[in-house]
């Protein structure tokens, strides 16, 4: 649990300075937050089912509402702290973002590893230019690297690089999601806004 835990520091951070505007107080929420992981006090879960996130979010939920009970302070404007069993925005984004940079992180390993791999090279090409044809992102490409690529083997490149980015997003979510099941999954990606890349590559 703290290992999963400490994956998603940034998440942790990014959401407690969302929902709490006094920064200080984010901090403090965050300190208690890694004291009581590293002292085995977020006990509780039971891992043999449920997603990961859904457990961590009432977990920080809690210490939030705890901070400002005990520090007499004004309660958090209503709709600002969800419950947890009531969407939250802020947190799927949060959530979301951090698991696609997760993600990234994954296949620019697997090129490293794999040679004369460019799965993650060519896919940031297509993803950081949208709108450019073709021939233009190959033509980028050849100036990169002394690989040489024509646009068939581009586009050919570009569709296993999405393919392999998909498995690397569900290989992710099976990790923070206890035996999920291919429905799971796909639920989870319909809840973070990602259904959209699981229908065109199912």
């Amino acid at each position: 649990m703290q290992e999963l835990i400490s994956r998603y520091h940034d998440a942790v951070e990014r959401y407690l300075r969302i929902k709490i505007k006094d920064q200080n107080l984010a901090d403090d929420v965050l300190q208690e937050f890694w004291t009581k992981v590293l002292t085995h006090k977020l006990s509780g879960a039971d891992e043999t089912k449920g997603r990961f996130r859904d457990y961590l979010r009432t977990i920080l939920h809690r210490l939030m509402v705890d901070h400002f009970r005990s520090r007499k302070t004004t309660s958090l404007p209503p709709g600002d702290l969800p419950e947890p069993e009531q969407p939250d925005k802020d947190y799927d984004h949060v959530w979301r973002e951090v698991l696609i940079k997760r993600v990234w992180g994954r296949l620019e390993l697997y090129e490293a590893g794999t040679a004369n791999n460019r799965y993650a090279t060519i896919l940031k090409l297509r993803v950081s230019d949208p709108e450019a044809s073709i021939q233009v992102l190959v033509d980028r490409l050849n100036s990169q690297t002394t690989q040489r690529y024509n646009a068939e083997a581009f586009r050919k490149t570009l569709q296993r690089a999405r393919v392999k980015f998909f498995d690397l997003l569900v290989q992710e979510l099976r990790e923070t999601i206890a035996n999920a099941t291919s429905e799971d999954i796909e639920n989870e990606l319909n809840d973070l806004g990602l259904g959209s890349l699981y229908r065109r590559l199912k």
